[in-house]
């Protein structure tokens, strides 16, 4: 069967995968996929540097604004959606550009997921629980002693995948990675991708995060936390964990000042990014770009695109 060709453009938080995506938009067409765990809520516009509207009219997007902050949404629920996508996508004679930082999405889409065990609502009620007053940090060091493969994929604040390995772990008495690893890959063989991942130094990308947070608390970003709150969303969800909206929420709440609201979203979002460019090292073939080549960036992820909408092309 031929194997479907996809490009991929990924890399950490603010490095300019939207800025990318859009100019390779304005030389041939493409339709956008978000592989970006925080973007696809509604009412998150501004801490989760969504796509503005007029970005949205430049090429589609898919994937964005699909979900209300209470529902949930696993990376083998955007495998099936963004299969689903890429297929149509053809059809229309554009080509598919998965953009976005959500490694596990991306891993789940490119490699395929397993089957998980059925939910347990008694066990992940206590964890829930067990969260929200001990916090992520012990549901993680937990998880690591338990399933280090699992935990180092997943952020301390990601309560959500956290409570879903453990629990997995007590109803089966197996682990995420052993399960895995047992369970065949059902995509695998299906795309033939072209992954680039833009990358900069490390000092620099921290300069532009700073930037980005200082920008996202001018424009509107307390409001935003301060709205999602009033209309009954708690901070525990999943959602919340995207980030900055906890530190925001705590200052909403009168557990932190602004200033410190503030500056630990830009050391959450430094973390974050340090975590992305870990991922970077794994050997997924990525095609490595840097932010100080944009013109021959663009070209290059022009150049396969092109390629992807050629007939017989694998």
């Amino acid at each position: 069967m031929r194997r479907i060709p996809i490009v991929v453009i990924t890399g950490p938080t603010a490095v300019g995968k939207t800025r990318l995506a859009l100019e390779v938009a304005g030389h041939v067409p493409v339709e956008i996929i978000s592989a970006d765990s925080r973007q696809i809520y509604r009412r998150m516009d501004i801490g989760t540097g969504k796509p503005t509207l007029n970005q949205r009219r430049i090429a589609a997007h898919h994937l964005v604004d699909i979900l209300d902050p209470d529902e949930d949404f696993s990376a083998a629920d955007f495998a099936e959606k963004a299969i689903e996508l890429i297929s149509m996508i053809h059809r229309k004679g554009a080509a598919p550009l998965i953009v976005g930082g959500t490694f596990l999405y991306l891993k789940a889409l490119l490699w395929g997921f397993f089957e998980t065990p059925p939910k347990s609502n008694g066990i992940r009620a206590r964890l829930r629980d067990e969260a929200q007053r001990l916090g992520g940090e012990n549901l993680h060091k937990r998880l690591m002693e338990l399933d280090p493969e699992t935990a180092n994929a997943i952020h301390p604040n990601d309560h959500f995948r956290l409570i879903r390995a453990l629990e997995i772990c007590e109803t089966t008495g197996r682990t995420v990675s052993e399960l895995r690893a047992e369970q065949p890959a059902p995509n695998k063989g299906l795309f033939s991708p072209t992954i680039f991942a833009l990358t900069t130094e490390r000092d620099a990308l921290n300069a532009v995060i700073d930037a980005r947070v200082d920008d996202m608390f001018a424009n509107g970003f307390v409001g935003e936390v301060r709205g999602l709150l009033d209309a009954g969303y708690s901070p525990s969800l999943n959602s919340f964990s995207s980030l900055g909206y906890r530190h925001v929420s705590g200052f909403v709440s009168g557990l932190l000042t602004l200033e410190q609201a503030l500056q630990a979203t830009k050391a959450q979002t430094r973390r974050y990014a340090k975590k992305q460019m870990q991922w970077l090292r794994q050997d997924w073939g990525f095609e490595f770009l840097s932010t100080h080549n944009a013109e021959s960036n663009v070209g290059k992820v022009v150049e396969r695109c092109r390629k992807a909408l050629q007939p017989g092309f694998a």
